[in-house]
């Protein structure tokens, strides 16, 4: 059934109508309950450090280096102090952090395919594990025998 612009607007109108109810409602329903209970108390706020604190922790040496122990390729137990400490063109700070996290396995990351290209490395995953490569495939052959420096042979050292 095709809907003109006047159905539209009627329609719009009673939706609009609704929504004012319900937040009506809410809020009464809010105000009723902070009668009873009295006013809910604030959540605690914590405090988040500035870039200049935490920079002026790690030059003193008050914050403790989270890439120390750390081995590359094995998970770490807060990933979010690696982000935090270091800068990234010593391979700390930010590069680490998305070194380790771009090794994670994306069915852990995401936990469901996200995308429809994911869905096929969830279900190729097999399928890559007998892969062999083809015996036509380049192979580092000719550029070894023919393209010697100096035209001195590496296997037997003559000219």
């Amino acid at each position: 059934m095709a809907m003109d612009s006047c159905l539209t607007a009627i329609m719009r109108e009673s939706m609009f109508k609704e929504q004012k109810f319900q937040k009506k409602w809410k809020d009464q329903e809010r105000i009723s309950k902070e009668a009873e209970d009295g006013p809910r108390p604030l959540p605690a706020i914590t405090p988040k450090k500035s870039c200049q604190v935490n920079q002026l922790e790690q030059t003193m040496n008050m914050q403790g280096n989270p890439h120390v122990g750390y081995i590359k390729g094995r998970p770490h137990e807060n990933p979010q102090a690696m982000l935090r400490y270091g800068v990234s063109r010593d391979g700390q700070g930010r590069a680490a952090y998305l070194e380790h996290e771009g090794r994670r396995d994306p069915k852990k990351r995401y936990g469901t395919q996200v995308t429809t290209t994911h869905e096929y490395g969830w279900t190729a995953q097999a399928a890559t594990k007998t892969y062999t490569s083809s015996p036509f495939a380049r192979r580092p052959l000719v550029r070894n025998q023919f393209y010697r420096p100096m035209g001195v042979s590496f296997s037997t050292g003559a000219l």
